[in-house]
């Protein structure tokens, strides 16, 4: 095996990382644990069980609550407050130990459009972009939208000329993932994560 510098390994030798890079499968499994132990540290605690969504109340001197949510996606977040001062705060705490880079007032999230009307009290989200771009992609964007895609009560049947797993193009069957994977995240991201933080921020 050759490395940078043209370091050469013995047979059955290998380099261990000693710090965790991008890209690796460990990589997100050691990020999400220094977040969130950087989280609990400094008081916030975890609603959910898969560790992407922290709130943390602070009862100030007049007696109010200052409440922070916070929702996490590998790198990118969403930060929720009532109390600016409190989120000032969090974020230099937060600058300290970790490189931010903090795009102000939310309209843009993992693909989704956010448009928040304050004095309302709405917040509104849209895929709109992300769905053209996934139709675009995969050469289909004048296609007609409809609400149920397929013959009412149709049971589809493998056709008797369809090749086996092992002689399927394996370029076809990976198009064919990736289009249902975006479908996937259409379906559950919006109506998942974000309804969730927009229910505990009521």
């Amino acid at each position: 095996m050759n490395l940078p510098g043209r370091l050469k390994l013995p047979t059955g030798k290998v380099l261990k990382c000693k710090k965790l890079l991008y890209g690796l499968k460990q990589s997100a499994f050691g990020w999400h644990e220094t977040i969130s132990g950087w989280l609990l540290e400094h008081g916030f605690e975890n609603l959910d069980t898969d560790g992407v969504t922290f709130k943390k109340e602070t009862t100030k001197q007049d007696g109010t609550v200052s409440k922070l949510l916070l929702m996490i996606h590998v790198d990118d977040a969403i930060v929720a407050t009532n109390d600016e001062e409190c989120h000032q705060k969090f974020m230099d705490e937060l600058g300290i130990s970790f490189e931010l880079s903090a795009s102000g007032k939310l309209t843009w999230f993992l693909g989704c459009k956010v448009e928040q009307d304050l004095i309302k009290g709405t917040a509104r989200m849209s895929q709109e972009k992300y769905y053209n771009d996934v139709l675009r992609r995969f050469k289909m964007p004048d296609v007609n939208a409809v609400h149920t895609p397929c013959e009412a009560n149709q049971h589809l049947q493998a056709a008797s000329d369809s090749p086996s797993l092992e002689h399927r193009d394996p370029n076809y069957v990976r198009d064919c993932q990736q289009a249902l994977g975006s479908c996937m995240f259409l379906t559950v991201f919006t109506r998942g994560n974000c309804a969730f933080v927009v229910n505990q921020c009521a």
